[in-house]
Formats: structure tokens, sequence, C-alpha cells
């Protein structure tokens, strides 16, 4: 056996950077009547949102209910109709109600609230029952909207808001704690009641958050909002390059759904022609889409060129295309690359020295995370300027006297400037086609 002067166990710990999904979704919302404002949960499909979103909420019987009897007594109110059920030891059903009054108690005080049935209790339910609301709320419809989309979301996160007094700003504070890439408002479409609630939402996501926390919010236009009024409706701050908004004739959360539409793409897919599940009949005039053209709201329509007749996105704007970002990839490639550069570099922070070798060090960093975007075609091209390293690269005898001190308040303060720029060639929207027919 040959004698070992130096003996090494090599061993390798590869750093690999932190990832982020590029479509996670908070949805702040209602949930059934008597759920109180709670902390946020993620969900990975419909059926455990309901699950827990269900069992947040609801309310007691006051008083006794006889078998038989069509009427019931609660603590608090429920919105009409809605599905609700009563369940206790005895026995389980559910009833719709079809009408909601207030029961008058000693001395006039309010002492909870009557419940018209569609049907007779089948069997007796003594006082403190338990209550539930079994249709969808708000929130829990939203969620099951998102997720209907295909490709559907990854994850989806629930962010109740107290059902009698919902303070939206209080929601969007719990989504601040989040790392998700879309925001949404359960049911709240964009009218002149709810302009302050959406003003909200757009100060949530152009709000300094952090690193990799930057952020977009959706938010649909109220289905029986005319174009005459989208010049007194669409206004700052709702005009944002971070805010994308829909026109829509649906009964469904439009919202919910397109937030599910994006989250289901890579961030440099365009949203244009993408499909989205609605319940829509009607489409848009000619006219109609025009207006909305103007002001940056995307649109459903039915295109008669695609087979099948479905519902797709008429465009991908967002609603503010003053700064050079006029469609909401853009933004998204902007935030995914800024996520992977910072999160690569991360390491380096503590540890990299001021120097050629540190410097270029860096650069390769960089390059190591926009190469392959080169290669998949997300980007077209990169460059990359640090302008210290220019100064580092000359003899120290040739430098000037302000390059030198450059480089001494650089390395004294600790800090670097380094400039990434990209080359982003998104897909095509408009084709033009000369068609020459020649005898």
């Amino acid at each position: 056996m040959p004698v070992k002067y130096i003996e090494v166990n090599p061993s390798s710990e590869l750093f690999a950077p932190a990832l982020r999904a590029f479509g996670d979704i908070a949805i702040v919302g209602k949930g059934g009547f008597g759920t109180p404002a709670s902390d946020p949960q993620p969900f990975t499909s419909p059926v455990t949102a309901a699950d827990h979103l269900k069992a947040l909420g609801g309310t007691a019987l006051t008083a006794a209910a006889a078998e038989g009897a069509d009427t019931v007594t609660t603590a608090v109110s429920v919105p009409v109709p809605v599905l609700v059920r009563l369940t206790s030891d005895t026995g389980s059903e559910v009833h719709t109600v079809t009408k909601v009054a207030p029961v008058t108690g000693n001395e006039g005080a309010p002492a909870g609230f009557s419940l018209t049935l569609d049907g007779k209790l089948g069997a007796a339910y003594p006082a403190g029952t338990k209550v539930i609301q079994e249709s969808d709320s708000d929130l829990l419809r939203a969620i099951r909207t998102a997720f209907a989309q295909t490709p559907p979301p990854t994850v989806v996160w629930g962010v109740p808001v107290d059902y009698t007094k919902p303070v939206w700003g209080d929601g969007l504070d719990e989504v601040d704690k989040l790392n998700v890439q879309i925001v949404v408002l359960a049911n709240t479409p964009l009218n002149s009641a709810t302009s302050g609630t959406v003003a909200l939402l757009t100060s949530h996501v152009t709000a300094n958050l952090g690193d990799g926390k930057e952020r977009i919010g959706v938010a649909m236009l109220d289905r029986e909002v005319q174009t005459s009024s989208l010049a007194t409706l669409i206004v700052p701050p709702v005009i944002n390059e971070r805010m994308v908004l829909v026109a829509h004739r649906s009964d469904d959360d439009v919202a919910a759904a397109l937030a599910g539409v994006i989250a289901g793409y890579q961030p440099h897919i365009s949203l244009l022609l993408k499909p989205i599940s609605i319940a829509m009949t009607d489409v848009f005039s000619d006219t109609e889409i025009d207006a909305f053209n103007k002001v940056g709201v995307n649109w459903i329509t039915r295109p008669v060129l695609l087979p099948g007749q479905a519902l797709y996105l008429g465009e991908g704007y967002t609603s503010d295309a003053s700064h050079g970002k006029p469609y909401i990839d853009i933004v998204r490639v902007l935030d995914d690359i800024n996520f992977r550069i910072k999160a690569a570099l991360i390491e380096s922070i503590g540890n990299v020295r001021i120097s050629r070798v540190g410097l270029r060090s860096v650069e390769t960093i960089v390059q190591s995370v926009l190469a392959p975007l080169v290669a998949r075609q997300v980007i077209d091209g990169f460059s990359i300027v640090t302008p210290l390293l220019t100064l580092l690269d000359k003899d120290l005898a040739e430098l000037k006297p302000e390059e030198a001190k450059e480089i001494s308040t650089a390395r004294a303060l600790r800090s670097v400037d380094l400039t990434v720029q990209v080359v982003y060639a998104g897909a095509i929207h408009r084709l033009k086609i000369d068609l020459v027919l020649k005898g």
C-alpha cells in the first residue's frame, strides 16, 4: 500500500438558488356567513379549500326547531337565497333559505334572525345546532374558478376577511407575508362603489414588499359597466402596469378565472387567445372592443377562426402602457428575471471580494442565469456591464485620480453597481398579410 502524505476526503455541497412558482395566487374575500377574518391558508385543490373554509364560519340555532317546522332562528343573519346545512347529534339536512327577518327580543333588542326554509325540517333540532353555509361563499367560489382553468394554478391561498364588516386592507396586509405572484379580491367587480377597494389592491401590488415579492393584481369590471363610463372608471391609481383588468358578461368571478389563466402559464407566454373557463354566452361588439382597447382593458371573445367556439382572452394588456410595459408578460418576465438573478447572487454577498476575480465571478453567476433563458428563447439576448470592473482591469499607473477614488470609495462602502440589459422579443400579436391573386 503506497504511503499517503496528505489525505483528502472530497465532498460536494452544491448551492441551489431559491426557486419560486411563476403563478401562486392569493385571493382575499368573504367566506360564508359568520366567518371571521383568519390567517391565510394554501390550497392545492378546491376540495381542500371547501373543507377548510366551510368549517370556519356558520352560526347556531338560538331556539329549538321542531320536526316539520319551516322556520328556524339563528344568531346571525344570512344572505338570501343561500343553501344551509343544519348539523347536530340528531341528524343533518340541507335547505335553501328564502327569507330572513330580524327577531325582536325584550325591550326591542334584537334577539336573532328568523330564517324561512324552502321545505319542512325532517327532524327536530335543539338550540345550539350548528348552521353552516353549504353553498359556496365568495372566497370559495373564486378559488374554485381559479382551479377550473386549464392548465390550473399550483397553489391558491385563501385569505378570509370578516363576513359582516370586511376590512380589505387588513386582508391585503396578510398577503404581504406570502410568496405569491398574483393577487385577487374575490367577487369585487370594479364600479363606482368599489373603486376605493380596488385602489387598495393597486397600492398593495405596487408597494415595496422586499426582494422576491413582486406581484400583479387582477380585477374585473362590473358586467353592467357601459363603455361610455370607462373614462371615469379607468383612472389612477387603477391605471398601473401591475394591474390587469378584464371586461366580461358573466356571473362568474372572472378576475379569479383570469388569475388562474395567468398562473397556468410561464411568465413569458402571452395571454392573447388563451382559453378561459367561465360561463358567458354573449360577446362584445367591435365598438365595445375598440373602447376597451383604448384604455388597456382586456376582454373575453369567441374567435370564429378557432374551432370549438370556446372563450378566449382577446388581449394581454396591463392597464398602463405609458411606461413601455403594455403587456403583462413583460412585467412578469422582468419580475422572474429579477428574482432569478437575486436568488443566484445572494450567496456571493459577504463572500465575494471587490477585485477583478470577484467581480468576474459575479458576472459569471449572472450569465449562468440568463444564458439558459436565451437557449429557451425566453429572451433574445443580454449584456452585463460592471463599470468598476473596467477600472480594475486598468494598470494602476494609468488610473486617473477620480478613477482611483471611485475604486477606493466602492471598497470603503462595500457597494458595486452592475447593469444587466435584456433583449425581450415578445410573441406576435398582430400579422399583416397582403394576399395577391394573379391570373
